[in-house]
C-alpha cells in the first residue's frame, strides 16, 4: 500500500520485492518497524516507523526514513522518493556516502532520462508517469523501480491502472 498518494512497485530480475517498497534504505526491519516487514503493511509502514521513531527516542535520518522504493540488496542502493531523481548512496564503514551522477542544475523532477555509472553499476533514470529507475549490478542482477504519485500498491496494479 503507497502512502501520502505515492507509491512503488520495484523488481530485481523480474520477481516482485515487496520488501524494497515502503522501507529505509539501509536499516534493518527490526531497526525500522521493531518486526519483520511481512507483518506490517506497506501502507502502515510509514506510520510504524515515525511511531517508532518517537517511542525510542531516536533522531530522524534520511537514509532510515521510509521510501517508496528501495533497490539493492548490497552496499549499493538506489533510493526512489515521490516523483523526484533518484538518489544512489553506497555504505562504507564510515558511514553512507551519497554518490552525486548528475549536474547540479538538473531538475530533480522533470529530467527526462539521466544514465549514469559508478564502480561497475549501470543506472538509467527517467522521468515520466510512471518513474522509473533501473540498476544493473555487476554480476547481472537487474533492479527496476516504477514510482510516482497515484502510483504503487493499493493505488494502482503494476501496470498503472487504478485499483
Amino acid at each position: 500500500m503507497a502512502y501520502s498518494d505515492y507509491g512503488a512497485f520495484v523488481y530485481c530480475n523480474g520477481k516482485r520485492r515487496e520488501d524494497k517498497e515502503d522501507v529505509a534504505a539501509f536499516a534493518t526491519d527490526i531497526e525500522t518497524f521493531g518486526v519483520p516487514v511481512e507483518q506490517v503493511p506497506s501502507g502502515a509502514r510509514i506510520w510504524t516507523f515515525l511511531l517508532n521513531l518517537k517511542e525510542e527516542g531516536k533522531e530522524f535520518n534520511w537514509l532510515n526514513h521510509i521510501h517508496h522504493g528501495i533497490m539493492g540488496d548490497g552496499d549499493i542502493r538506489v533510493v526512489c522518493h515521490k516523483q523526484g531523481l533518484p538518489e544512489i548512496y553506497e555504505a562504507t564503514k564510515d558511514g553512507f556516502k551519497k554518490i552525486e551522477y548528475c549536474p547540479e542544475e538538473t531538475d530533480p523532477f522533470e529530467y527526462g532520462t539521466v544514465y549514469a555509472e559508478y564502480k561497475d553499476y549501470k543506472f538509467e533514470f527517467s522521468s515520466g508517469k510512471p518513474y522509473t529507475a533501473e540498476m544493473i549490478e555487476p554480476d547481472g542482477t537487474i533492479w527496476l523501480c516504477k514510482y510516482d504519485y497515484g502510483y504503487g500498491a493499493g493505488l494502482t496494479d503494476e501496470e498503472g491502472r487504478e485499483l
